[in-house]
This record gives C-alpha cells, sequence and structure tokens, in this order.
C-alpha cells in the first residue's frame, strides 16, 4: 500500500480511528499508556493483555482482557488457541485502521503469542502494520526462545519491524523498578517524537516518513543516548550510535533517521555538526539521514536514532531450531506453533540456560 502525507492528515484532536496503536502484554500497555499520554496526535489505543493490573490505570483506549481462568502462567502456544475467541473483537477494533503500530515485548507470553498474531490480522486486511518489538534482557535466559521465534514471525507479516534492545537502553545506577520505569519512558519518548510531535520549537520525521522508511525487508532498530552537558549535542548522537555495536552489524545500515531533543539554544552549526558525523559511524560511508529536531527540552540533550538496512541481529541466535533447521526452517507449517509446543523439540537445559 503506498501512502501519501494527504492520507494521514493532522488536526485537533488526531489521526482518529484511521491510525491505531495495539499494545500487547505488560511491556506494551505501559509503553502505550505512556505514549497515550505525550502524543496529541495518535488517540487510538487497543491494549490487550492477560493481566488486570496492567490496564487498571488505563483510562484511554480499549481495553481486551483475556481470561487465563485456573490456568496461572502458560506457554505462548497454548495461550493463541485461548485468545482465538478473541480474534472477532480485536478485528472489529482495527476495521477503520490502515496503520497500525504494534507495541510488545518479546520473551513473554502475551507478547510473544500474540504479536504475530496481530500483524498477520493485519496483513490480511491489507493494513500496513509496524512490528516494535521489545527484545528481553541478556540475563533473561529463559525468555530468548520465544523472542527469537516470534521476532522472526513477526518480521515475516509486518511491513517493518522496529527493534529495541532493552539491554542497550537499561541505566544500570538506579534502583530496578525505576531502572525499568525510565525504560518505557524512553520508548514512549522516542516514538512520539519520531511520529509527530506538534508542540512549538518542533519539527518531526512524521509518521508517514517514519512507516515508509521501515517497510524494508530488513530490520530497523532504535536507540537513544544522552549526555551530561547542555552543549554537547554531537555527544549525544555518537552514544546513540555507539549503542547499535551489540545489537547488530553497524557497517549494514543503509539509512537513518535521527531526532534531536535540545533546548533552545541550538544553532544550525550545532545542528549539522552532531549529526554530520553519523555516517562515518553508522553504515559504510553512504548511509542517507533524515532528522528532526525538538528545541524545547529543558533536559539534557537526547539523540533518538533508528536506522535500517540490518539482515541480522543477535536475537537470530535466539532460535535454536530456526539455527539448527536453517532454509528447511520455511518449509514449516506457518500455523503449527499454535497446536504443537515447539518448546518440546529443546532439551531442559537450552530452555533454563
Amino acid at each position: 500500500m503506498d501512502l501519501k502525507l494527504t492520507d494521514f492528515p493532522y488536526s485537533a484532536p488526531g489521526y482518529g480511528r484511521k491510525v491505531a496503536v495495539v499494545c500487547v502484554g505488560s511491556a506494551g500497555c505501559k509503553i502505550g499508556n505512556q505514549l497515550s499520554k505525550e502524543s496529541k496526535l495518535l488517540e487510538h489505543f487497543i491494549y490487550i493483555t492477560c493481566d488486570d493490573h496492567d490496564i487498571a490505570n488505563i483510562t484511554k483506549g480499549e481495553r481486551i482482557l483475556i481470561d487465563l481462568g485456573i490456568r496461572g502462567k502458560t506457554t505462548p502456544f497454548e495461550l493463541r488457541g485461548l485468545v482465538a475467541e478473541k480474534i472477532p473483537q480485536i478485528r472489529q477494533h482495527l476495521s477503520d485502521s490502515d496503520i497500525v503500530f504494534v507495541i510488545s515485548g518479546l520473551g513473554g507470553s502475551v507478547g510473544s503469542a500474540l504479536a504475530p498474531m496481530i500483524t498477520r490480522e493485519c496483513a490480511s486486511k491489507g493494513a500496513v502494520s509496524v512490528g516494535i518489538m521489545v527484545m528481553p534482557y541478556n540475563f533473561e535466559k529463559t525468555k530468548h526462545f520465544f523472542a527469537g521465534s516470534a521476532l522472526k514471525q513477526v518480521r515475516k507479516y509486518a511491513s517493518g519491524v522496529i527493534v529495541i534492545d532493552n539491554d542497550e537502553l537499561l541505566q544500570e545506577d538506579m534502583p530496578v523498578i525505576d531502572a525499568y520505569a525510565l525504560v518505557n519512558q524512553k520508548i514512549a519518548l522516542a516514538l512520539n517524537k519520531l511520529l509527530g510531535a506538534t508542540d512549538q520549537h518542533e519539527f518531526s520525521i512524521g509518521l508517514n516518513n517514519v512507516v515508509n522508511f521501515v517497510k524494508t525487508n530488513s530490520y530497523s532498530v532504535l536507540c537513544l543516548g544522552g549526555s551530561s552537558a547542555m552543549s554537547e549535542y554531537r555527544l549525544a548522537v555518537m552514544n546513540a550510535a555507539s549503542h547499535f555495536d551489540k545489537t547488530v552489524d553497524k557497517t549494514q545500515a543503509s539509512k537513518s533517521l535521527v531526532h534531536l531533543c535540545a533546548d533552545k539554544s541550538i544553532t544550525m552549526n550545532d545542528l549539522v555538526t552532531s549529526i554530520g558525523g553519523l555516517s562515518g559511524v553508522l553504515g559504510s560511508g553512504t548511509m542517507q539521514i533524515e532528522y528532526g529536531l525538538s528545541a524545547n527540552s529543558s533536559q539534557i540533550p537526547t539523540a533518538i536514532i533508528i536506522a535500517t538496512g540490518f539482515i541480522t541481529t543477535k536475537f537470530d541466535s535466539y532460535d535454536p531450531i530456526d539455527q539448527a533447521l536453517g532454509e528447511r526452517a520455511s518449509n514449516l507449517d506457518s500455523d503449527m506453533d499454535e497446536s504443537v509446543d515447539c518448546s518440546m523439540l529443546l532439551s531442559s537445559a537450552e530452555l533454563n540456560f
């Protein structure tokens, strides 16, 4: 589907139901709730979870609660069967939406189960879907298999995938609860600024440009960085760029979107200097760069970067079945994981390492 800027004009109050944000599982609901408070353009939010605590404080948007009954924790494969009865309700909520952002943490049962199903529903109705997938921390070893498998499936059905590596957002010098909350806030901030902030002293890259940017057969990766001094804009960009190292081969980057959050004192020379050096750090020297700017921040400078063109990520190794079968994995029935628990094919040692 080719989209034009005029397909999604925004005025008060926003994009309406033509653009939907589906928030899946605990992480997705937390990020989506924060985004709904910050965004003046995105207003059609759908929250899907198995835990009523995830949606208890949400006042804006539709809420779908999946009842697990007495089952307690379950695998993604079992959960897909339980959610089947909710599919008509999900379809109804998305019936008027031409663009769907699916925000989900992967690794937990809910996100790994439902994110692929929702992107597949979007594909079947002809909607453009962008999967914003938050990957588990490196120490969460038991979540890696489900995360790797789900990411592969989302990549198959979604129009584009933005991968977020939790390890590269985590700030270790603060209490755990505060650190986790800060990660969600960072992701919500990044999405709000990239998709179309409307405050004074801002110009954004814009929803249509972001969507068309990530509509590739490769992975897109989002990273953030800051600096300790108000005037160190270039350092913020370089710090953001440094976070790609452990997630992807950064030389594969072909294009990037950069949004810089600064104060009103930033000059054109500051902007050119801070962004101009990025192609020497990402890509092979010929990377295309588009940028946006928020010159109204009272906080330290922050750089938000999405780069695309990555053929693989470190998360490819999270799915050992795919690694073992190689090309033969694509011949597997795409629906088999809704009835067969693929984790049974793994040894207990692999699931608990």
